[in-house]
């Protein structure tokens, strides 16, 4: 993959958002020969007179397996200013996955208590609070249910260490694809059926509101669920 082949979804002199696409990690890593993170670099490089000068921040990330809405600051100041955004949790997260199960309930609120375990490099679900474990919400709606799998809108209320993935699965609705909580369903390689669909909040410069969508995944599976979306 080329930096040109980069899907921008908006652009200004603050900020950049990326449709990451399944399967790249995002953060910068010397030990891979590209990710979202150093692509995006070389992008913003190859259109600047000195390319040296750039800078690209990443105020959030995305699992590897995970597409959709990676946002970046292009100055330090911003990056800042973006990272507190998230941290107050004042940008609006929704997400839509395709489950191997239809959920028990049309919609829902989920909360439960994240245990990171380093080991498997998953995340573990509580029913109660526990040493080094987080509370983890987020809320669901069916949107539509075929034979392929069940789409859910999802609103994430915090951002824990595969926090959908856990939850869904946790409630017996794996991920199509996501082998690692259990799901049975193939997808494709180094991908599941997780994308992060739209970021909304106010921009950090000018204050005004922004609403960053990225369009449906082009594949047979999500092809299912072109009228509903």
């Amino acid at each position: 993959m080329n930096s040109s082949d980069l899907q921008i979804l908006f652009e200004d002199k603050y900020l950049l958002a990326i449709n990451k696409p399944h399967g790249l990690v995002t953060d910068k890593d010397a030990r891979l020969p590209q990710t979202l993170e150093s692509l995006t670099l070389e992008y913003i490089q190859s259109k600047e007179k000195y390319p040296q000068k750039c800078f690209i921040g990443l105020p959030h990330r995305l699992d590897r397996p995970v597409s959709g809405v990676v946002l970046f600051a292009k100055m330090k100041s911003v990056l800042k200013l973006l990272s507190e955004l998230f941290a107050q949790r004042a940008i609006e997260k929704t997400y839509l996955a395709i489950t191997e199960h239809r959920p028990s309930k049309q919609e829902d609120e989920l909360k439960n208590w994240i245990e990171k375990d380093l080991k498997q490099r998953k995340a573990l679900i509580h029913l109660r609070e526990k040493t080094n474990s987080l509370q983890a919400i987020l809320r669901y709606k069916l949107i539509s249910n075929k034979p392929v799998g069940s789409l859910l809108e999802i609103k994430l209320l915090t951002g824990k260490f595969h926090q959908i993935r856990a939850q869904l699965a946790n409630s017996g609705c794996p991920i199509i694809g996501d082998t690692l909580y259990g799901a049975s369903t193939f997808y494709k390689g180094n991908g599941i059926a997780l994308q992060a669909r739209e970021l909304r909040f106010a921009h950090p410069i000018t204050k005004e509101p922004l609403t960053i969508i990225a369009p449906s995944p082009e594949d047979e599976l999500w092809d299912n669920f072109k009228t509903a979306l």
